[in-house]
């Protein structure tokens, strides 16, 4: 099995159980005690979960409200707002550097807007200058996202002008990386459907990798964070692929 596989298993078990020993993850997993351990420091490190002597925990996410966005999250929605087009038809990818966008947007005119992101479409709901289609799906409460193959197949007929996407983490050079199978298969439709895909990322997330890889940076067009990119091979990289970076201020 491999790694990312083996994470998400360890994961949704955690998800749905809440708490483990680690010797029935062992057991249940199939894979040896060190090869686990080290799965299980993974998915601490990046938040996902926590340990204790013989256990590990999953951690249920914090609710933030709507309006609670960080200074980094809005000075990037600030920055994105400006990419914004009179007549464009846009994807909004579910999370809240894409909602603190959707915030900056209300009031404009002319725009189309398709989201699987349920806080945007019940923002929308309340200022009707924007037409909104909401995707179909199966809805996970963890995100406040739809998910699932009616979302791809919803995706799959639709074409866009631009696609302002989030991610979990990044991997490296090798691209932005998620948490679940559902949202990467998600990511992956929008992309696809999007004449640009423009990232919404803090500058934290670049420090984090995801249990797995969604999208390779040849697939992104603009790059809009809060911090110059702190690693220079990843900088050069982007570079070399002609992606735009913009650094809100």
């Amino acid at each position: 099995m491999k790694n990312d596989e083996r994470r998400e298993k360890i994961y949704d078990m955690l998800v749905r159980e809440e708490k483990m020993s680690v010797n029935d993850i062992i057991r249940r997993v199939g894979d040896s005690p060190a090869t686990i351990r080290r799965d299980l420091t993974f998915l601490e490190k990046n938040g996902y979960i926590l340990r204790t002597h013989g256990y590990a925990k999953y951690i249920q996410p914090e609710i933030v409200h709507m309006k609670e966005f960080s200074a980094d999250k809005i000075a990037i929605a600030r920055a994105a707002v400006k990419l914004v087009e009179e007549g464009d038809a846009l994807l909004l990818d579910s999370g809240f550097s894409t909602l603190a966008l959707a915030y900056q947007m209300v009031g404009m005119k002319n725009l189309s807007i398709v989201t699987n992101s349920i806080p945007v479409a019940h923002l929308y709901s309340t200022h009707g200058e924007i037409q909104t289609y909401l995707t179909g799906g199966f809805l996970r409460v963890r995100e406040a996202a739809l998910v699932g193959r009616e979302v791809e197949e919803y995706v799959s007929r639709i074409h866009v002008s631009k696609l302002f996407l989030s991610t979990t983490g990044v991997r490296g050079t090798e691209g932005l990386s998620c948490v679940t199978p559902f949202q990467a298969e998600v990511k992956r439709a929008f992309i696809r459907a999007a004449d640009q895909v423009i990232l919404l990322i803090e500058h934290g997330k670049f420090d984090i990798d995801a249990l797995m890889v969604f999208a390779r940076f040849e697939e992104i067009d603009c790059i809009v964070t809060s911090e110059p990119i702190a690693s220079p091979d990843l900088a050069t990289h982007l570079d070399k692929l002609g992606v735009k970076v913009i650094v809100a201020k």
